[in-house]
């Protein structure tokens, strides 16, 4: 008779003096759960719970795997898929793996998967109600939070409740202030519009004047380039025949663009068109404008001939602070061309009579007083459109988040600054300097149980990568905080946030077997 079957012998005879006793609750092979137990009886033989086998049931935990699903041998480590269920009374039962039967490790707090060393040398010691213990005083610990947290909650519900009643019936206080608006907007721009019909015809007589006074004054700098044409010309033809000739132009100096002290030939075609000689009237139609080129250059060889001599140090600071200045100056003298084409364009005031200064004083109010009416109506537009966005966004079942739409809160770690503002957006700051990077903008909750992952997305764009996106989970806590942030996959982030709005009744999930990977040896 083996070990197993006078174990069982004894738990028959037992059972049979004690018969009151609930005997499936006590006959159970090693390894197996008590509600298991009912599937192992002692006197029949054994079918493998996948139906594959029908065996003795001396076979049941002899270390030698019989079924395909491990059933036979819950507890030994002969089937490689098998578990072992650890009782642990006093404490959290557990499943484990049956590979860790009998190796030599403690797995259970009861002791009970190195029953083999246990009795040779008694390894493991029952730990089960001092960690029971533990565990029961930090389930008290969470449970406490979680009361405090629930009272909060409501809290937090009556007051998104009441928020959302705010917003609409702010609504509907601003539709009424928005008619009124767009009405006052509708007759300041009527008013408007004729006050500027009237301006615009008061004005045409100045018009005219102001484009008299332009017309008259292009023409005189048009006779003043005619006449600077004219005296260079003959400043030219030397030999006064109205022709500027080839010898003519070799003792002009400006024609000399390289400096050699001589006018090359092609220096000669460029301004007199591969020809021999230049009348008067060539000279004026082309001849003046390449000339007024040659000597535009030649003014500003001159300037910078006259700089001072200075070290080679001192000229590429030079050189640079020169640049920039030229850019200044540019810039500057961009801006001035635009004022003094502004100014050319508007009309001398001085010159209006009392009636016209009436006239354009009234436009001019009446201008202002439709700008004013068209920023509140905008303002009141974007009041309304701000509320109904936030009335469509999903605060929860019960509106228990509603109150902390657009808080933000932030977390620092070595390298960076997080910032979560809720609903809104999440950035990241470098401690080292430089602008913020956002990590995601707010869209939507994602898995289940719903309203415990947000999801915030469509963030800046990673270099060479997609763009950036965070997904915040959240746990019950008694005062909102960012707890972590990590970056589990390239531009992919993760944050952890506590908040008594999900301090919610839960229903308790059983226990997952434990994975190798969590297994620690040491």
């Amino acid at each position: 008779m083996t070990e197993m079957e006078n174990f069982y012998l004894i738990i028959t005879i037992f059972c049979g003096i004690f018969t009151v006793i609930n005997c499936t609750s006590i006959v159970k092979p090693r390894g197996i759960a008590f509600e298991r137990a009912s599937l192992y009886v002692p006197d029949k033989d054994f079918s493998c719970f996948d139906g594959s086998y029908i065996i003795p049931f001396s076979f049941v935990n002899d270390d030698y795997c019989d079924c395909p699903d491990a059933s036979d041998e819950p507890g030994t480590s002969a089937c490689p898929n098998g578990t072992f269920h650890c009782a642990n009374a006093g404490h959290t039962s557990l499943v484990i793996p049956s590979s860790r039967v009998n190796d030599g490790i403690c797995d259970c707090c009861d002791g009970s998967d190195e029953w083999a060393n246990n009795l040779m040398k008694g390894a493991c010691d029952n730990t089960c109600e001092e960690l029971g213990r533990a565990a029961r005083e930090e389930a008290e610990r969470v449970q406490k939070i979680f009361m405090a947290g629930h009272e909060i909650r409501a809290q937090l519900i009556a007051k998104g409740k009441e928020l959302r009643l705010e917003k609409q019936n702010r609504i509907t206080e601003l539709f009424e202030v928005q008619r009124d608006a767009e009405l006052a907007k509708n007759n300041t721009l009527y008013a408007k519009e004729t006050a500027e019909e009237i301006e615009k015809s008061a004005l045409e007589k100045y018009k005219i004047m102001n484009d008299e006074k332009k017309r008259q004054e292009t023409e005189k700098e048009k006779l003043k380039d005619q006449n600077e044409a004219f005296e260079i010309f003959n400043h030219i033809d030397t030999n006064r025949n109205n022709k500027i000739e080839e010898e003519e132009v070799d003792a002009y100096s400006t024609f000399d663009q390289n400096n050699d002290g001589t006018v090359s030939q092609d220096e000669k075609d460029y301004f007199m068109e591969n020809k021999k000689e230049i009348s008067l009237e060539d000279f004026m139609l082309n001849g003046w404008s390449r000339l007024k080129q040659l000597i535009l250059a030649e003014n500003v060889d001159v300037k910078e001939t006259e700089l001072p001599a200075t070290d080679d140090v001192d000229n590429d600071r030079q050189l640079e602070e020169g640049e920039d200045q030229d850019e200044n100056e540019d810039e500057s003298e961009s801006v001035e061309d635009e004022v003094k084409y502004t100014e050319s364009e508007e009309l001398d005031e001085s010159q209006y009579d009392e009636e016209t200064k009436l006239i354009v004083e009234e436009a001019k109010q009446a201008r202002n007083a439709f700008e004013e009416a068209d920023r509140k109506f905008r303002d009141l537009q974007r009041e309304v459109t701000h509320l109904q966005e936030s009335l469509n966004k999903d605060f929860g079942p019960e509106d228990e988040f509603a109150a902390l739409d657009g808080e933000c809160y932030e977390l620092s770690d070595r390298e960076y600054v997080y910032k979560l503002c809720l609903f809104d957006q999440i950035t990241q700051r470098s401690k080292n300097g430089g602008s913020e990077v956002r990590l995601g903008t707010w869209n939507s909750w994602i898995g289940e149980p719903k309203y415990r992952t947000m999801l915030y997305d469509r963030g800046q764009h990673c270099w060479n990568g997609p763009q950036r996106s965070t997904h915040v989970r959240l746990n019950c806590g008694l005062e909102p905080a960012l707890l972590s942030a990590t970056e589990p996959n390239r531009c992919e982030y993760a944050m952890d946030f506590v908040v008594p709005a999900v301090c919610v009744q839960h229903n308790e999930r059983p226990s997952a077997p434990v994975t190798d990977a969590e297994h620690d040896e040491l």
